[in-house]
């Protein structure tokens, strides 16, 4: 995961609009994206880091089309693409942590996102009634250290974010599957080094991969991250992309830079 210092303003600084909307005594709020968006988190808890910012302009979403998004978090996916692209696609977002959830729904409030309903719950238990209206695109920013491996964060809002410890790989790429329409796209971020683990796992759930974006941190280190896009019983050719770089000395990237800027 590559850490993010994200705009973090005293509350007193930046009101809140005129919505009823409560900020918590361990809750933030945070103005990105040339003030454009603004997002609740916990202060202690899991907080989102530059990984969902990428996936979230890797996915491509239709108009028309339905996305889930599994392990939603703050909600900062569906909110983020819905003040960047300002289409009205029906979006879903599944939490299992309470508090997460919570905040996601002040979100989706806070940035005027009516057509984006967050669930809590878990997804494995959530599968079979979700399954009745497939999805069109099922974006996820999954926890991506094996439940065993890496040194475990004592804070347990981070640990289920970022540890397999609830939704496994396997779990996650079979649960998307079900969920997507035939020729649906699922879309995640990984580690590089387990490409080759979740290529064989979603071809596995009849999940083709279909685009591949190398992250590197800079354009003299090696890729840490990659973006994929899979398709429901799809082709077998995959294109390849020009790889995306987060930092250019200091700084972000000119590309990275475009990803903070939201228009209207």
């Amino acid at each position: 995961m590559i850490s993010q210092t994200v705009q973090q303003s005293p509350l007193s600084e930046h009101p809140l609009p005129d919505k009823d909307i409560n900020v918590a005594n361990n809750e933030t709020l945070d103005i990105i994206c040339n003030d454009k968006l603004r997002l609740i988190q916990k202060k202690n808890g899991y907080r989102f880091s530059i990984d969902a910012i990428l996936l979230a302009n890797f996915v491509i979403l239709k108009k028309g089309e339905r996305l889930l998004d599994i392990g939603s978090g703050c909600g900062i996916i569906p909110v983020y693409m819905a003040r960047k692209t300002h289409i009205n696609n029906n979006m879903t977002g599944v939490e299992i942590q309470k508090g997460l959830f919570e905040a996601s729904r002040k979100n989706a409030i806070l940035n005027n996102c009516s057509n984006i309903e967050f669930l809590n719950g878990d997804i494995t238990k959530m599968e079979k009634k979700l399954k009745q209206t497939p999805f069109n695109v099922v974006v996820s920013n999954p926890p991506y250290t094996r439940k065993f491996s890496g040194r475990a964060s004592p804070q347990t809002s981070r640990f289920i974010a970022r540890y397999e410890s609830q939704l496994n790989l396997a779990a996650l790429v079979s649960i998307s599957s079900s969920l997507l329409f035939k020729k649906g796209r699922f879309y995640t971020i990984y580690p590089s080094k387990r490409l080759g683990e979740l290529i064989h796992t979603a071809k596995l759930h009849k999940l083709e991969p279909k685009r591949l974006r190398f992250v590197h941190p800079r354009k003299e280190k090696g890729a840490n991250l990659f973006l994929a896009e899979f398709i429901k019983e799809g082709g077998i050719e995959v294109i390849v992309e020009k790889p995306v770089y987060i930092y250019d000395n200091d700084h972000y990237t000119e590309e990275l830079q475009t990803y903070y800027e939201l228009k209207g």
